[in-house]
């Protein structure tokens, strides 16, 4: 009796024992899955980040190239915008210079009295 009771007690650990080790082998299944299942989303979501990146680049090199774009126009725009007042200013005081010569040809009394008077008015000014 006593080789019975042994044996069928070896054999139920024998059987617990291939059972442990049926469902260790298939944790590993599992985990493996998992694993792959794991390493998979990664690659995707990497690439997809990696899709998401260049289209910000691109995005930002775009922008940055409208924005040079705008500055350029804005720049030739305002020294067009100086050129023109330069001219004007030109044509200003060449016109003034013209005028004030012919005023000098014109009534040359006239003008070396006020020359006379502001040069006074300016010494007065300066003795104080």
């Amino acid at each position: 009796m006593a080789t019975g009771l042994f044996s069928s007690r070896s054999k139920t650990l024998h059987d617990d024992a291939h059972a442990v080790e049926e469902q260790i082998a298939e944790l590993r299944e599992e985990i493996a899955a998992l694993a792959r299942t794991l390493a998979d989303d990664a690659s995707k979501g990497a690439g997809s980040i990696r899709r998401k990146a260049r289209a910000a680049k691109a995005e930002a090199s775009e922008a940055a190239h409208g924005l040079k774009d705008r500055a350029e126009n804005d720049i030739r725009d305002m020294i067009a915008a100086g050129e023109d007042m330069l001219a004007e200013l030109q044509g200003r005081y060449q016109d003034s210079g013209r005028k004030a010569r012919q005023a000098v040809q014109d009534h040359p009394l006239t003008t070396l009295g006020i020359a006379a008077v502001a040069g006074f008015a300016l010494a007065a000014l300066l003795r104080r």
